[in-house]
């Protein structure tokens, strides 16, 4: 399945050079009100700093103005907009907040239960550009980040989609799981806009397959991977930088499905 990317960007608190993860320091969020802004958790701040980056990208708000009704349209209308949102755990440290205000028989707060659910923050986001387009939530375990490009390409290939906007952000988990994890932990989010056909925007396209895994197939567990939407951005900054004509595909492997991504096309700056 092949989609045509018109802006990526990122945040995550791993430094690929050094190999480490950092202490996070909160995206400040100017678009938000102050109000609001207060409200919001450090899983919502970082999920919506990438897409608001991706959406204000100058390849983005360039097509936008120049289609024919941008004159006499808001940027939020002129952003309308569906969204594919992703996240393995979504916002735990919030629902495990929740569980133990229950266990010990606690009432809990319906804003903040409100807020917990897994489509709230691409909800609020809706809210704050005034997007009235559908929007999906989806997690998937470890393949949570490759099926929102799945669905996204379902979206966009059924045609009632020709542009897109997909979120993917998980956090570290909380202490209470940490004995779960399966994957290296890091704060981070991905955001891209993405069409069905290239247009004047179109940064890259990229090809992406996926197969079933045999037990054979299984990566080695004996040291955590990076999970999938933070491998997928280091080997898109990896080919966004390299000056060789084309770079090795990303390989990533689930406990379920084998991943392949490939470049298409070149890209421009993103």
């Amino acid at each position: 399945m092949q989609l045509h990317l018109e802006s990526i960007s990122s945040w995550s608190t791993f430094d690929a050079d050094n190999n480490k993860v950092n202490i996070p320091a909160w995206p400040k969020l100017e678009f938000v009100p102050a109000m609001q802004r207060r409200r919001l958790s450090p899983f919502a701040k970082i999920a919506l700093y990438a897409a608001e980056n991706a959406l204000s990208a100058p390849s983005t708000l360039a097509e936008i103005s120049q289609s024919e009704t941008s004159q006499s349209e808001t940027p939020e209308q002129a952003a309308q907009i569906d969204i594919v949102f992703s996240s393995r755990h979504g916002d735990l440290h919030k629902t495990a907040e929740l569980l133990t205000e229950l266990t010990a028989d606690q009432d809990i707060s319906p804003t903040a239960f409100s807020t917990s659910v897994h489509n709230a923050v691409p909800g609020l986001y809706s809210i704050l550009k005034q997007n009235k387009q559908a929007i999906n939530a989806i997690s998937a375990g470890k393949d949570s980040f490759f099926y929102a490009l799945v669905d996204a390409y379902a979206r966009l290939k059924s045609g009632r989609s020709n542009k897109l906007l997909i979120v993917h952000v998980d956090r570290v988990l909380p202490e209470l799981y940490l004995q779960f994890a399966d994957e290296q932990q890091v704060d981070h989010a991905v955001a891209m806009v993405v069409t069905s056909t290239s247009t004047p925007a179109t940064i890259a396209s990229i090809e992406v397959d996926f197969n079933a895994c045999i037990e054979t197939d299984k990566q080695d567990t004996t040291e955590l991977n990076l999970p999938a939407a933070l491998c997928f951005m280091h080997w898109f900054d990896a080919t966004e930088n390299s000056a060789l004509p084309s770079l090795q595909p990303l390989q990533f492997r689930s406990d379920r499905h084998a991943w392949t991504c490939e470049l298409i096309t070149g890209m421009t700056d993103v």
